[in-house]
């Protein structure tokens, strides 16, 4: 039965080192403790069955974690070596239920994470495909984005907008170039971008009414113009003074 399983869900493209076999045999194809057949229950029951056992994590998934970097929230991207129980010890074969991952981090080492604070780093990032959602606002004489990472002088054409979530910051590339480790520089650019900041972060922490001093000075202006660029990292009562701030604004110019 383990092997039917696993040739089926080859055969619908998925990878069974993903699932829990013996819980799909379970669910799909025994009932009351005795096997009832291959085929035996309907297409609905297998799909169940195959959903509700599909493993959230697997070793060697790119996944994101949420570290805490000397008084900043980062967000760091890792591919995860294996498994480890909740006294930190190693499990024999591949766990069910796995209470935490060791995870490789491209840009801060490795660390053990409890599961429940690991997600898929797919999940941070929304993919568009449609010529028009991928060269809108093209700007430069050809009405069309090149690929980012097919090197300065070529003329392919973006085929994938990828987009960071959490920010809002995007790259294109061709179909090519798309993988998750190319997204994910796309999310530790992010991080990068808030360590470069983080005395302006820490300065609108400690007095958000920095942000909105008169239009003729400097400092504040230097303010809102860093908060134009990377509104994602301005701090949330700074970035709500700086809305009511320009609402204001708009009025009085009206």
């Amino acid at each position: 039965m383990r092997e039917v399983i696993i040739k089926t869900l080859e055969m619908e493209g998925r990878n069974p080192s993903g699932y829990n076999i013996a819980g799909i045999a379970r669910d799909a194809f025994y009932s009351r403790g005795s096997f009832s057949g291959f085929g035996a229950h309907d297409e609905a029951t297998w799909r169940k069955a195959v959903e509700q056992h599909k493993k959230r994590h697997a070793v060697g998934d790119m996944v994101r974690v949420v570290l805490e970097v000397d008084g900043l929230t980062e967000h760091h991207y890792g591919r995860i070596a294996h498994f480890r129980k909740a006294n930190g010890g190693g499990y024999r074969g591949t766990p069910v239920k796995p209470h935490s991952a060791y995870v490789e981090l491209v840009e801060h080492g490795a660390r053990t994470v409890p599961l429940a604070e690991v997600t898929r780093a797919e999940d941070d990032f929304e993919i568009f495909t449609d010529y028009s959602d991928v060269h809108r606002g093209a700007m430069n004489g050809d009405g069309y984005f090149r690929c980012r990472d097919c090197g300065g002088n070529t003329y392919k054409g973006a085929q994938v907008k990828v987009v960071h979530k959490a920010s809002g910051q995007c790259v294109r590339l061709c179909n090519g170039c798309d993988d998750i480790d190319r997204r994910v520089r796309l999310g530790h650019s992010v991080m990068w971008d808030g360590r470069t900041s983080r005395t302006t972060i820490f300065e609108l922490r400690e007095n958000p009414a920095l942000i909105t001093g008169p239009v003729d000075d400097y400092e504040a202006d230097m303010y809102r113009q860093w908060a134009d660029v990377l509104p994602y990292l301005v701090p949330a009562e700074a970035a709500e003074l700086y809305k009511k701030w320009r609402q204001e604004r708009h009025m009085i110019s009206v």
